[in-house]
Order: structure tokens, then sequence, then C-alpha cells
């Protein structure tokens, strides 16, 4: 499923693109909205992005500004322009950054359509001309250096880097990481691998890993005893800068994985789980004792039928883990669980966010597969879920309150009182005011 953000300063446009985009059964977007560049950049740092619609006039930092850092951060995403505007020198500057398409908005809704399309069109080419690569390469068993990996599991059984890098034997050894900056470690482990491709498949992930790792970030790679894949990474100075909070780094972090893992799932046909660490500087004593708590939290899921995990410790809780340890949970038991956390999820966040991504974070899974996974386990979709909370959050606060209905709509997240009563009107048949009239 391919990710679709609309950018513009008018409300007006962004919900009604978005409600048509949803009625439109041609398309399965996973789709997200911005009323500002500000806005939209902070979903860009958290969100990974297939395709952005976005205003050029816009106020701070227009449309031409942002595509230039959503292209940091996402550099495979499909770029329309869409504007009020026809002046030579925007359509000057749009084709100089090679965007897809410029449209301009009295065109109507058809030209907005076909460009969507053209562009999920250049995404499935790219995608597939990667995966002939891959298949190619796959013939292949990439040799890491002998003595890195060597060295890279010592590091990871607790040993000092500091004193393995002064041992003859490693002196000449390339670890680009740098002890005295902040850098975390991954864990992955590849399910319904099976024979003699179990090693050409990881090996493969590691590729296709490589792939999608911007090259702000140093990595050093090892496969570790029992086929779990081990990554050391380093964030440079400048993206560290970007995320003044040290999480956002993880955040975003995440989003790189959930392209890994879906790449994975439609090549190679297989499940990847991870695990991020907490940051090591100041602590690479922990390393061995962090590696062991991973691992654990990854496989006891995974042993429970979890696929496409990716478990960050920062987020795990204690009450939480206890459930999955030593094998004392049965899967039903853990079904449960799992769709009780993300319904109370919903239920404590509905005036806030509750995209798949937030949900996905908060119960350990790929967004992708989040939504499937609550598809198969309740029978019911996601989405449908969300939206009968936050209609049912509605009726009550219209029954028993005396709220506006704009502050209504603000508590049951939405941000804008239109798309609020178009939502509304579609669901119950009149308007939020008629209802409450009729009461």
């Amino acid at each position: 499923m391919y990710r679709l953000m609309i950018v513009d300063d008018e409300p007006v446009i962004v919900n009604g693109l978005v409600q048509l985009f949803q009625e439109n059964t041609e398309f399965e977007l996973d789709i997200c909205k911005a009323y500002s560049s500000k806005e939209a950049l902070a979903i860009a740092m958290t969100t990974k992005l297939d395709i952005l619609v976005c205003d050029i006039r816009m106020p701070q930092k227009n449309g031409l500004q942002l595509v230039d850092e959503i292209a940091y951060y996402w550099p495979l995403c499909r770029i329309i322009f869409l504007t009020g505007y026809s002046e030579f020198e925007y359509v000057y500057e749009a084709l100089r950054k090679k965007v897809d398409n410029y449209i301009l908005k009295t065109e109507g809704i058809e030209p907005i359509f076909q460009a969507v399309k053209v562009a999920i069109s250049k995404l499935e080419e790219e995608n597939n001309l990667r995966r002939q690569q891959e298949r190619v390469q796959m013939q292949f068993q990439i040799a890491e250096p002998f003595l890195k990996n060597e060295m890279l599991e010592k590091v990871f059984n607790g040993e000092s880097m500091i004193s393995l890098r002064c041992e003859p034997r490693y002196e000449k050894v390339d670890i680009r990481i740098s002890i005295d900056q902040p850098a975390f470690f991954l864990i992955g482990q590849v399910d319904r691998l099976e024979g003699h491709n179990s090693k050409i498949n990881l090996q493969t992930v590691q590729r296709i890993f490589d792939n999608y790792l911007p090259p702000s970030i140093v990595c050093e790679k090892v496969i570790y005893p029992d086929d779990v894949l081990v990554w050391l990474l380093q964030p440079g100075e400048e993206l560290r800068s970007r995320f003044p909070e040290g999480r956002g780094i993880v955040v975003y972090m995440r989003g790189i994985l959930e392209l890994v893992q879906n790449e994975c799932e439609e090549l190679l046909r297989v499940s990847v789980s991870f695990g991020i660490s907490r940051n090591l500087m100041n602590h690479w004593d922990t390393i061995r004792h962090q590696y062991k708590s991973l691992h654990a939290l990854v496989e006891n899921r995974v042993s429970l039928g979890q696929n496409m995990i990716i478990v960050d410790i920062d987020k795990t809780n204690k009450d939480e883990e206890a459930f999955y340890e030593g094998g004392r949970a049965q899967q039903d038991d853990m079904k449960a669980l799992v769709i009780d956390q993300i319904q109370r999820f919903i239920d404590k966040n509905i005036s806030g966010d509750v995209s798949l991504t937030a949900i996905a974070e908060e119960v350990h899974f790929n967004p992708s597969y989040l939504s499937r996974y609550y598809k198969q386990t309740t029978g019911h979709n996601l989405l449908e879920y969300i939206q009968t909370k936050k209609l049912d959050g509605a009726l009550h606060l219209m029954e028993n309150t005396t709220l506006k209905l704009n502050e209504i709509a603000i508590r049951v997240g939405f941000d804008s009182h239109s798309y609020f009563t178009t939502f509304f009107k579609k669901k119950m048949g009149i308007s939020p005011q008629e209802y409450r009239n009729s009461k």
C-alpha cells in the first residue's frame, strides 16, 4: 500500500481531496494530510511517504521549499504540485525540481486522479527495477570480511570495542562507528526461511536494508549466530540536528524498517521482525544485555505467530513483556491482549493521533501488517472501528453536553468542522446540527 500526503493551507481543499480519494475505489492508499508546510514536514520526519500532492503558495515555507525537505527524508517520493497560479516562474522551478506534475486547481479532480495514477505507475516501475536487480544479485552471496564479522560478534558478546581495536588482529579492521557519538543497533529475525536458501535470503534482507538506509546513517552489519541479523548504526551530525529530541531518529528509523519489511514480504515472501536498542553512547557496556533482551522480546512474539514486528526497547512495558516470557502465553491470549491494546490506545487518543503509524508503534507492529492483523483477528476493518468510536463519541457529547459542534469535532479528532460535518452526515444521513435539533 502506498502512502499519499495532501498539503494545502486551505482545509476545505485538503479535506475534499481526502474524501474524494477515499471514495474512489480505483485507489488503495494510506492517506495523510497537512494544512501547512510545517505540519507536513513533521509528518515526513516520522512517516514514510510515497506521493505528495502539494500546494505551491503557502505561508512561511512554500511548496517548492517543502519538496526539498521531503526529498531529504524520502528521495523516492513522487511530487505533484496543485496550485491556483500558472506563473512561468513557478512552472519553471517545478520543472527544474523534476516534479511529476503541475496541476491548476481549476482543472478539477480528474487530472489529479490521473497524476496520482501515473505516480503510482512510476513507483511500481522503480520497485520492479529494484526487484529485478535484486533477483540478479540473489545468485551471488555477499561475503562480509571475516575479521570485521568476528570483531563485531565479540563487541555484541560484551567485549570492549576500544580494547579490540588495539589488538594486532583487528588493528586494520575499518569499523566506522565512533564510540563517543550517539549510536544504536538493530536486530532482525527472518521468518519462513527454509533449507539451503536461508543464507541467501538473509544476505538479501541485508541488501534491501542497505538500499533504504540513507547515507546520513553509518552502518556496520553482521549475521550473528542463530541467523540473527544485526546492524550497528550511527546517525550523522546533520541528521541528529534535525531531530533535537533523541527519540525522533528512532521514529524515523521505524519508517525505514517499514519499507524494508514490506519489500521483503513482497520480494522474498518472508516476514522480517526488528528490535531497536537504546542509545549506546556512554552505555556500550550494556550492548550484550540489550541484545539478549531484544532477541528475547522479538523471539517470544514470533513464536506466538506475530509477524513484521518492530520492537523499540524504550517503548516496552514490563507487565506486557512478562506476559510473553517463557512461552506461558497462548496464541488466543496474545491476540486478545494485542486487540485490547489497540482498542484502548484508540479510545484514549480519539481526539489526537490514531493513525496506523501511531497505533503500530504502540503495539510494536508494522503499520501495513497491523491493518491486516486486526482484520484477520476480529473480522472487522480497523478504520471502521476508529470511525465508530469517533461517531459514538460525537453522539455522546451532543446528547449529554452543551459543547459547540466545533468543540465536539475537535474532541473526537476532527481538526476541521466542515470535515466533521461531512463525516457525520455520511454516517447518520443528517448533519450534526439537524441531529442535535432532533434531540
